[in-house]
This record gives structure tokens, sequence and C-alpha cells, in this order.
């Protein structure tokens, strides 16, 4: 006799078959067992436990079941878009995606105090010394600032409240600073008429001796910039050609660049001394001590324009434009190191840190006026027509992370400097910007998209926070989108509160209700008080999730005995007939199957886990049983059965069964 099956049985449950299985080529009805002590069950297959520690910082490990995503440091920078990656940078467990207003390297350093995030400065512009000159520099010296606008230079020894005005030229009312550099304690300016230049100095230490020489006029040249490097003044002009000035009224041309081309910036590389072109190359000039400086090598940086470049310790960061199509241009910002045969000198090892812009940016994004302390180098960015923002690299790290920035208008940085503490940078046509004593209304920062390495769906049961004691008026909010795109826009409306603090937090554990998602992007933002005077600060905080499962377990006991039972007729005995039906289901073992139930209506696709040996029943009453277990790892599909629209069909609304066979 055949197994019965759908090809031989029309309708299995007016023959007592309450479940199919499949596996696209064997295709078997069942009749179940079910019994006290021998139950149908389905049930979602058990959570494991955590074998990843995804909270990634020990001071954020628990022990408790699901995953954390935690972070407690975020002085490794901006720009990463996953927290869970198969390959971690060394300092991913300590960075974020995005920020604006929060300062996250101020407490990074070796200052003592412990690790914390909280509000930057706001700024404003100094009125003294607002100007829409296109020649206006920015140098500071023993906290005095040293602010050049068309012909004049200002300095100012109380952080821009009060100015002093010195001509470093009165001779020449035409000519205008075009570039200032210290040597030693003596200011030194280039200034030209847009035929000729000057360059005069002023002892910084004894300004009302006043302005002298350092070379007299210098005919047809247009000096457009000054640097001081290993004891050289070096000067850059409008036909691409880098002097050395040793004081004659012909200095040494060190090299000139092909027509059109122009110097854009030179400093100190440590063994050599480098000169960026805006032709994409990047010279070596090394200090020979018999010929002087003679140029010893070249790195061209194919399709981009050299913007600005610095140094530090080993390593140099240089900055590139491209034009968009959109009539802007897109910025970068780079870092390599110097590499020598012990005859050239070439810069490797280049790696991209940011891309500012895009192709269809309308403002010209590139990196200007690069500024080092200690531990950090600043330099400018033009955000929007409305906004221009100053960007830091932390030297410990090497991430990055946009700093003060300026609102209302935008416009290029042509110099930062630091004076008493705060920050000063100038932004052309505008004028002199001041860090203010005040703080920002608020801040935000966005952290990367947590998966914790999975692409099922998590559900998100909790977050907390640590913060200090929050000044009155203050406060910090909490947020959480399921949404990637969110990461790019602070303001999406897929983001939904979980705490907004305005006392203090210790890390208690908020509930999330009924968050399920692959992806968690959480936010935070920090406000000040109505005085601007005061800012929360957060130590560090978390989110918790349970996998969700998707598979399912279905053990279901079966009749493998000889005696087939029917509904409504005389049971009938078919020898052989169990152990045929067994030895069919035992090959289904490891085998991928489709398993339906017809009550309940249940459709399972997965695998058959294992098949029990077949157990042999005997009961005081009724008759002798033979039935085994299979047990089915899968997940629920939609029932094949369409939507019943008539009450009136046969069998359902009069007989109220379904799949009955009448």
């Amino acid at each position: 006799m055949p197994l019965p099956s759908t090809s031989n049985v029309s309708n299995p449950l007016a023959f007592g078959y309450q479940a199919q299985i499949s596996d696209g080529i064997t295709d078997i009805l069942l009749r179940l067992a079910v019994a006290p002590g021998r139950e149908l069950t389905i049930t979602t297959a058990p959570l494991s436990a955590q074998q990843v520690n995804t909270a990634q910082v020990p001071e954020e490990f628990r022990a408790e079941f699901g995953q954390s995503y935690a972070r407690s440091d975020f002085s490794g920078g901006a720009g990463l878009d996953q927290a869970h990656q198969r390959v971690q940078g060394t300092n991913d467990f300590r960075r974020f995606f995005d920020s604006k207003g929060i300062d996250v390297f101020k407490n990074a350093d070796d200052s003592g105090k412990a690790y914390s995030i909280e509000l930057l400065n706001e700024t404003s512009a100094v009125t003294a010394r607002a100007s829409a000159s296109a020649y206006q520099n920015l140098i500071s010296h023993e906290d005095v600032l040293y602010v050049s606008q068309g012909h004049d230079v200002h300095y100012s020894s109380d952080g821009g409240d009060t100015w002093t005005t010195t001509d470093p030229y009165s001779a020449g009312p035409s000519f205008n600073v075009t570039g200032m550099v210290l040597v030693g304690h003596e200011l030194y300016v280039s200034l030209n008429d847009g035929t000729d230049s000057i360059i005069r100095k002023l002892d910084a230490d004894d300004i009302p001796s006043g302005w002298s020489n350092v070379m007299n006029l210098h005919s047809s040249h247009v000096y457009t910039g000054l640097f001081y490097i290993k004891n050289y003044v070096l000067a850059i002009d409008t036909s691409g050609h880098l002097h050395e000035i040793d004081g004659t009224n012909s200095p040494p041309l060190i090299k000139s660049l092909p027509s059109g081309s122009l110097w854009t910036s030179v400093i100190d590389g440590g063994s050599v001394i480098l000169a960026a072109s805006d032709d994409g190359y990047i010279y070596a000039i090394k200090d020979d001590s018999t010929s002087g400086l003679v140029l010893s090598g070249q790195t061209f940086i194919e399709g981009e324009d050299i913007v600005d470049m610095t140094e530090s310790n080993g390593i140099v960061f240089f900055s590139t434009s491209q034009s968009s199509s959109g009539g802007g241009k897109i910025g970068r910002v780079y870092r390599g190191t110097i590499a020598t045969d012990g005859v050239l000198y070439t810069l490797d090892d280049r790696q991209l840190i940011k891309e500012f812009g895009d192709n269809d940016t309308t403002v010209d994004k590139s990196p200007t006026a690069f500024f080092n302390t200690r531990d950090q180098i600043y330099f400018g960015v033009i955000d929007s027509a409305t906004e221009t923002d100053l960007y830091s690299i932390y030297l410990p790290t090497l991430g990055y992370a946009r700093n003060i920035y300026y609102t209302g208008t935008s416009g290029k940085v042509t110099g930062i400097a630091i004076a008493n503490g705060k920050l000063f940078f100038i932004v052309a046509a505008i004028g002199l910007i001041k860090e203010a004593a005040t703080l920002v209304d608020d801040g935000y920062l966005i952290l990367p998209a947590a998966d914790f390495y999975t692409s099922q769906a998590k559900q998100w049961i909790g977050g907390r926070i640590y913060t200090n004691d929050i000044p009155a008026g203050s406060n910090v909010l909490a947020e959480f989108s399921t949404e990637l795109d969110a990461l790019e826009n602070p303001n999406a409306t897929s983001f939904s509160t979980l705490t907004k603090i305005e006392t203090s937090e210790s890390g208690n554990e908020v509930p999330m209700i009924n968050v399920i998602n692959r992806w968690l992007v959480p936010k935070l933002t920090i406000s000040s008080n109505s005085g601007r005077t005061a800012s929360p600060e957060v130590y560090s905080y978390s989110y918790r999730a349970f996998p969700e499962p998707e598979d399912i377990l279905a053990r279901i006991p079966i009749n493998v005995s000889d005696r087939i039972e029917r509904p409504g007729k005389r049971a009938k005995n078919i020898p052989g007939i169990g152990k045929k039906l067994f030895d069919a289901v035992k090959k289904l073992e490891g085998k991928s199957v489709t398993l339906t139930l017809f009550k309940p209506d249940e459709i399972i696709r997965g695998i058959v886990e294992n098949v029990t040996l077949p157990v042999q029943e005997i009961t005081k009453l009724g008759s002798t049983m033979v039935f085994c277990t299979i047990q089915v790892r899968g997940q629920r599909q939609a029932s094949a059965t369409g939507e019943i629209t008539s009450l009136g069909a046969l069998g359902i609304g009069r007989l109220g069964i379904h799949q009955f066979g009448v």
C-alpha cells in the first residue's frame, strides 16, 4: 500500500490526517498522536546568551541578558556610521557619527578631569574688527592678537575688547598687508600694491619703536604670503615664485612654478620643508649645508588642488579641493608621512580623514587655515551660505569633530589663533570672530547605528544614561531612531524620545516599548540654561536589546502504528504500514521540509532536526498506540488559505468546520 499523500488522498481531514510534511520530492500525510504527555508544541527557538560583548567599553559591561550598546568616551572622533563592523578600527569603540555644539575633546587630555561631553561656547563677531577687506590676516603672540585689515595692523592684549592700530608702511597707503609671520618675537608683514612689494617688521616686545624694513621695495613682484621655517623667511608671489628672503632686494629663487600655478602653503615638514601648489604638487625642499635650500622630491595628488598644509608629530595633514557640478568645491582633508631613500623625499601612506560636500555642493567647502595646538589641529570649512565651522583633529586618536561655528553668514576662514584661552578666527569679507564666554543654546551628538553584527530584528528594551547633577534650567534629551537615514539628518521626524533628564541620572534603565528593528541610531541633545552659563555633563549612555527570535521549534507526535482509524468508520489494521511510514519520515531527518498543520492552521518551513524512535504505548482501555516525535526548526509562513469573505460558503459559516472535506 502506498503511503498517504496529497496525490492519493483528496480530503485529508476527512480521512483523519492532521498534518503534511514534504521535502519537495517526498510528500507524506501524517496522523497526529497528541495526548497528555505527548503534546504538540510550537515554541520560539531559545535565545542564546551573548557571545560577543558589544558594549565594547569595559566600564559598561553588565551581568545581564541581551546585548548592550554602550559608549563612555567619544574622543575617537566623528564619521563612524556602523557601530558593529567585522573589522574594527583601533578607536571605533569611542567614535560617533556626527556632532554639533558638543565638545568631545575638552576632557580627553591629561588634565586630570573625568571624561565627559558638554556644550561648546558660542561665537560672535568682534564689532571693532568687522571688515569686508579682501586682505585680512590673524596671528597671536603671548596672548596678544595681531589682525591685519587692508593697509593696517591692529593689536589687542585683552582678548579683543580694545584695539590699537599701527601702520606698517605709512609711505605707501595703497599697499595692503598680504602675509604675517612671527620670527621669534618680531612680527614680519608683506605688503603689495598689486605691482610692487615690501616686507616690514615690528618688535612685538617693543611696539613703540615702530616698523623697519626687512627688505626694501621689490619692484614687479607681488608677494602674497610669508612663512618662517628652519630659520628661513620665505615668501610666495603671484608669479609662482618661492623666494628666500635674505634682506636683499634680489632674494634667491628656490622654485618657480609653471605659468598659471600658485603656491598655497609652505610648512616645516620635520626632515624637510614642504611647499604645496594649487596644481596638485607637494614639493620637498631640503636644507643643504653647501647649496642652501634645494628641491629634493615631489608628490602629486591627482585630480585635486592643494589648499593648505600643516605637520605635527611626524604626520603631515593637507587639504584639497575639487570642483563640483553644483558650482562649488568638494573639500578633503588627508594625512600622510614623509618617506625617503636618503635622497628623495615624498609623501606616503596618504589616508583620507574627511570629505566635505558632494558633487551637488554649491559653496567652496575647501578646508583652510590649519592651526596647531599641543593636542589639536583646527581648520575652517564653509558649512552653508549661512554658517562657517571650525573643525578640529584630536592628535592622540587622529579623530575629527566639528568644533565652534559662526552663523548668520559664511566665508572662507583665512586665519585662526588662540589668545587668553579663547579661539579667534578670520572669516573672509566679514572680519574677526571670537569665541564667547557663553555657551550655545544646545548641541547634539549622533552615534553610529548599532545592529550587534546581525541582520535580524532586535527587541530594543531600554537605555540608560549617566550625567552629573544637571544645572537648573538645562537638560539632556536622549532620543533614538530605527531608520538609517536619521544618521545624516539630526532633525529627522523618526527620532523618538527615550528620556529627558532635568535633574540627574545615575544609570537606571528607561524602558523602550515595542521598538523592534535591526538598527538603532541613538542621539543626545544637551541644552544649556536660560543664561547659557552652565552645561550638563554626560559621562556615558547605553542601549540594551534582545535578538528577536526568527526560528521556531515544532515538536509533533505522529502515529506510526499499523492500526488506521478514520472518522466515522471502523478501525483497520494494515500490517507493515507503520514501519513504512516511520522509515519515510526518518529519511527526512536533516532535510529542508515544509510542515503543514491543518489544525492549528500553521505552515513551517525549515529542517527536520530529529526523529525519535517509535514508542509503543499500551493503555488499560482503548487501542495500542505506536508513535514517534518529529522536531522541525524553521520559520512560520503565511497560510496558503485565502481569506473567507462569505459566511454562506458551505463548510464555513454553516458547519463551522474548515477543511473538513465535506
